[in-house]
């Protein structure tokens, strides 16, 4: 836990507390604003990850929804003191991701702006299969940007997320969600990341911005993107 601490306040600028309610849960934060959360894994053999959530009203309704689909809720809900309830779920295809019931803490207090989170993508084998998944338990619609990537959006709207059929995932590695975080400077940011231990996977420029695929030093993958005008709404 030190050690992902000191790498994400040097790399984002966050200030990390710890929560007074759990003690193996920090709270990060970005110009006072709620941006991510760190999570210390006893026992855990599996690697570090970033977990993409999405919020609810309902959280029983939505594990019912998630069972009903061909999902699994691998947590069943759970309070976190004053500041919401919390399960885990897995898709159809095993990717993990999280529901969050807001209470005192509703959700992310800052997006889009660098040091926080901009956007989360679904790298799937299934697309289609995965659209439909998504669908049925959050009433999704799509944008088909091509025939491997769609933009998913709230019946309002508003757009959420991406699932792409990410068909270069090596051989054995697991469908997941990626989280995206806006920075001011790829290639700065990238630099530093790589300094504190980080391994760069990738640069890429992309239509939102250009943009690196980064692994920390203890597994976690993720991006990091400097937006430009064009770029999606996250939430």
């Amino acid at each position: 836990m030190h050690h992902a601490q000191d790498f994400y306040e040097k790399l984002f600028g966050w200030d990390v507390r710890r929560d007074a309610e759990h003690e193996d849960y920090r709270v990060c934060r970005k110009d006072d604003q709620p941006v991510a959360g760190l999570e210390h894994k006893n026992g855990s053999e599996a690697p570090p990850f970033w977990t993409t959530y999405f919020a609810t009203d309902d959280i029983a309704a939505t594990c019912a929804a998630v069972t009903s689909a061909g999902g699994k809720v691998l947590t069943d809900p759970f309070e976190m003191a004053a500041s919401g309830q919390a399960a885990y779920c897995a898709d159809p295809t095993g990717a993990f991701f999280g529901l969050w019931q807001g209470g005192e803490l509703p959700g992310f207090g800052l997006v889009n702006e660098p040091g926080s989170v901009a956007w989360n993508d679904l790298m799937t084998r299934d697309f289609e299969g995965s659209k439909s998944f998504y669908a049925n338990v959050f009433g999704f619609t799509y944008d088909d940007g091509d025939n491997s990537y769609a933009v998913a959006k709230l019946p309002t709207g508003e757009t959420v997320c991406g699932i792409h059929e990410a068909v270069e995932l090596p051989d054995g590695a697991p469908p997941s969600w990626l989280v995206h975080f806006a920075v001011a400077d790829r290639d700065s940011s990238a630099q530093i990341a790589q300094e504190l231990g980080a391994s760069i996977l990738m640069m890429m420029d992309t239509p939102f911005g250009p943009e690196a695929l980064l692994q920390g030093q203890h597994g976690e993958i993720f991006t990091v993107i400097a937006m430009n005008d064009t770029g999606a709404d996250a939430d």
